[in-house]
């Protein structure tokens, strides 16, 4: 355990931790670029499903099926929700997170 720590240690007092971990940075720009893009197909997808399943709810004969289409729109909703928090709370704080896994006190860029 006591050498994990030495090498954690070096490596953080390590000059040349911003030329290792370059590849961080790029990763980092990447995922941001990308996340956005994600969010907005989640939240088109979630909607169009949401729109149809709220068509079926309507058309139902049946209140058995009514109800059905009522829990599915509800999970829908719930999952979208989750989904878009995640990826705006990653957006956010992917500096840190990377930060806390190189050793450079949050700030990766």
């Amino acid at each position: 355990m006591n050498k994990l720590y030495v090498k954690a240690l070096t490596m953080m007092l390590d000059p040349e931790i911003d030329e290792k971990f370059q590849w961080v940075n790029q990763v980092s720009a990447a995922i941001r670029s990308v996340l956005m893009p994600i969010l907005i197909v989640v939240a088109a997808a979630g909607t169009i499903y949401a729109v149809v399943l709220g068509v079926n709810m309507a058309r139902a004969d049946s209140a058995e099926k009514r109800e059905e289409a009522k829990k599915r729109v509800v999970n829908v909703l719930i999952g979208m929700v989750i989904i878009i928090a995640l990826i705006l709370l990653f957006n956010l704080f992917i500096d840190k997170i990377l930060g806390v896994f190189i050793g450079s006190n949050g700030e990766t860029a």
